[in-house]
């Protein structure tokens, strides 16, 4: 019984300490999605699990394209981009856009 207790004591103090880790400085925090919208300081990114994130856009965020450096201007709706958000907490401000490619158009029905 000593051995169980023992065990459900370190469970909780690793579980007690695990939450203030998981938001820490020194780890980039990323989102990837698409962009459905973008104005002069901030940007809209959808997530694959379908949550639109608004992120804001300083002096200080650096925009890429592959290894060249872009303007935030070549930021567009439709766009795929990958955000490093520094340590992930609110107001989430982008430190670097990644841009990818362009989403797909979707397919035009038969009318």
């Amino acid at each position: 019984m000593r051995k169980y207790t023992a065990f459900v004591l370190i469970a909780l103090v690793v579980l007690a300490w695990a939450g203030p880790l998981g938001a820490h400085d020194g780890h980039a925090h990323i989102i990837v999605g698409t962009v459905t919208a973008r104005g002069a300081k901030d940007v809209k990114v959808k997530t694959p699990s379908g949550e639109v994130l608004a992120i804001a856009i300083t002096d200080k965020t650096t925009v890429v394209n592959g290894k060249q450096k872009a303007k935030v201007a070549d930021i567009q709706v439709g766009r795929r981009v990958v955000v490093d958000i520094g340590n992930g907490e609110d107001p989430l401000i982008a430190r670097e856009i990644q841009l990818g490619v362009m989403a797909p158009a979707a397919p035009a029905g038969d009318h």
